[in-house]
């Protein structure tokens, strides 16, 4: 959700507005009269996420020596996941074929109820894929 505000009073921001992006922090000086518009979103569940992070870590701690490199990476395995439970868009390559990007999951693009379908489809995914022999004949 967008808000378009218009500064009346100044007393409320004197001090400025510190804003954070590419990672760096500035601060807006801001006047009377000035328009501004400030993003506003609520925060999932911080403990939930970090519960997927483990996740995604354990899973490449067990994950069998004879999966590829590239999936020991924690950003690479929670992309080729997400994109496993459905949750991506096609982008063209130079040569036009279509390439998955996983969606984002950033506390902004998805709520707690999307993050907890995520985290049980990707859990499903993890098991099914990286653990089918010690989990056969129960998927």
């Amino acid at each position: 959700m967008k808000i378009i505000a218009k500064i009346k009073e100044r007393q409320y921001f004197l001090s400025g507005i510190e804003t954070e992006g590419d990672n760096f922090k500035k601060s807006l000086k801001l006047i009377e009269g000035d328009n501004i518009q400030i993003e506003v979103w609520k925060e999932r569940n911080i403990n939930f996420h970090k519960k997927y992070f483990a996740l995604i870590k354990c899973t490449i701690h067990h994950m069998p020596e004879a999966i590829s490199y590239e999936f020991r990476n924690i950003d690479n395995l929670r992309k080729y996941v997400t994109i496993l439970t459905g949750r991506f868009d096609l982008i063209p390559s130079l040569k036009g074929d279509p390439i998955p990007e996983a969606h984002s999951i950033s506390f902004k693009s998805m709520d707690n109820e999307a993050f907890e379908s995520l985290y049980s489809d990707s859990l499903y995914i993890i098991l099914k894929h990286f653990f089918k022999r010690h989990f056969s004949g129960r998927f």
